[in-house]
């Protein structure tokens, strides 16, 4: 062996091949294209690529690395102990990532290992320059994949205007292709329907979807039906003909009601707008706390409503037989002192004594609900949620000052920004319950004073069962209070209009 080829198998590297194929509609190699010539200048430049170093991802964004399991699991194998690869070959640094922040943080977390990442048709020079060069590039191909990004949403913004769905259809429909409407599916149209149905009938969420499960049915992913998938049908503005769009972020976080798009859908509705305001409405009177039991999971009509005056918890109800009754659930635990229990037969009293003192009161205090808006309950449930994730916030902020983690000026510092969070929680939840108009409030009185007779009715009636008696109290009560040492009840009213 000469000195020529010794010198050439001392030179020769290791390399790995990335492809990427991006989603967005763009003049771009192939992958075989890509591929043939990353092998052919590997072996113009003594860089050996065994086939398990070839890591494609086919139709995929690069704006986010993470998404992207073959370069994940390239880059793991350049920073896997015996660092097995010299240099990463690609067609244009693009390929590699769009976005510059991680394009920078990938390649840093290389050079550490000694990896080079090297674009065929973008040749840099070494040195300060050749780094400048490069930053340029990552620039522009950042800048160019943000602007085809707002070019594809302003398209998808037209398109939704226009009334055209987006999205895969929902159950009960299923989507054509090919830039057609959604078209009614006969094989479960009955789905959405029945749904319907049984929700305007009285049944319960959590019911209606313990009886598609018992009956068979499943959702368009083939999963068993929940309470989410079915109040997902009930509140959903498609099967009444209306296209939504722009409604969630990435995930469910809800989006502000003013970037939400609606327009008349070029489909085949299900049912009419009377029908949908009458969901909504329906929706709204059984809005509930998030932590609160569904009625049909509860032993008695008035679970899940009664809290203790004391620390605020829900009260529980249990207890053998002959001494049925409700007590804090906390108390129970040892985590509240002061003993509630009341026991069944007189808290029904006490309820149905309070209710018929109120038909005679002279003034009735209540909160009013707004159902006028299409997504006011799922939006209202959404901020009840972020409320109660602030308490969960609020522990850890203390926990970390506690522990020595944060300063007194960053524990202060983080308490005055959840508080403003807080704040601004609170203040879109009282947005959406609008408070009574005092032109209307002779008409809402006499609306409450009904809910209130038409409830009194069908909870002394013994004939009746104890969910139609809870989901009738929770259309018009929102929760009560109890006191033990006072034996008395405050009832927190609440009309939807």
């Amino acid at each position: 062996m000469n000195h020529n080829e010794i010198s050439n198998i001392l030179a020769r590297k290791t390399g790995a091949i990335y492809i990427r194929v991006s989603t967005d509609r763009q003049e771009e190699l192939s992958p075989d294209a890509q591929r043939r010539l990353l092998l052919k200048y590997a072996k113009d430049h003594n860089i050996d690529t065994p086939t398990e170093y070839i890591f494609q991802d086919n139709g995929i964004s690069g704006r986010k690395a993470v998404k992207r399991p073959a370069f994940q699991n390239m880059i793991a194998l350049a920073k896997s102990k015996d660092h097995p690869i010299d240099v990463i070959i690609v067609w244009k640094f693009s390929r590699f990532a769009r976005n510059q922040e991680e394009s920078i943080v990938y390649k840093s977390l290389l050079k550490k290992n000694d990896v080079d990442v090297i674009s065929i048709s973008e040749p840099l020079v070494d040195g300060p320059f050749g780094s400048l060069i490069e930053r340029i590039i990552e620039w522009m191909d950042e800048y160019y994949s943000i602007r085809l990004s707002g070019e594809v949403i302003r398209g998808m913004t037209e398109n939704a205007m226009r009334g055209n769905y987006q999205s895969d259809a929902p159950i009960g429909y299923r989507s054509p292709g090919g830039g057609k409407p959604p078209v009614i599916d006969p094989d479960t149209v009955q789905i959405p329907i029945m749904i319907k149905d049984l929700f305007l009938s009285g049944s319960t969420v959590l019911q209606i979807a313990r009886h598609l499960n018992d009956m068979g049915y499943r959702t368009k992913r083939g999963n068993l039906w929940d309470a989410r998938g079915v109040r997902y049908v009930l509140e959903n503005p498609f099967y009444a003909g209306k296209s939504r769009w722009n409604y969630t972020e990435r995930g469910s976080r809800l989006k502000p009601a003013e970037e939400v798009i609606y327009a008349d859908g070029n489909w085949e509705a299900l049912w009419d707008q009377e029908t949908e305001k009458q969901l909504r409405k329906r929706l709204a009177m059984n809005l509930r706390k998030v932590k609160s039991r569904d009625v049909s999971t509860a032993k008695h009509w008035l679970s899940g409503l009664l809290v203790c005056s004391s620390c605020g918890s829900t009260m529980a109800y249990g207890g053998a037989k002959a001494h049925r009754g409700f007590q804090c659930w906390k108390y129970s635990k040892g985590q509240c002192n002061v003993s509630h229990y009341i026991s069944k037969s007189q808290s029904e009293i006490l309820i149905i004594n309070y209710l018929e003192q109120l038909l005679d009161a002279d003034e009735l205090t209540y909160s009013v609900i707004s159902s006028a808006s299409i997504d006011s309950s799922s939006r209202l449930a959404e901020l009840e949620r972020q409320l109660q994730k602030t308490d969960a916030k609020e522990k850890r902020i203390k926990a970390a000052y506690q522990n020595g983690i944060d300063s007194l000026d960053e524990y202060s510092a983080n308490k005055t920004a959840l508080n403003e969070e807080r704040r601004l929680i609170e203040d879109s939840i009282r947005d959406l319950t609008p408070s009574e108009n005092e032109q209307d409030k002779e008409m809402l009185d006499r609306k409450m004073r009904q809910n209130i007779a038409e409830l009194l009715d069908v909870i002394k009636d013994s004939s009746i069962d104890y969910i139609k008696k809870g989901n009738m109290m929770r259309n018009v009560v929102d929760h009560i209070v109890f006191n033990r040492k006072e034996t008395s009840l405050n009832v927190f009213l609440k009309l939807v209009i």
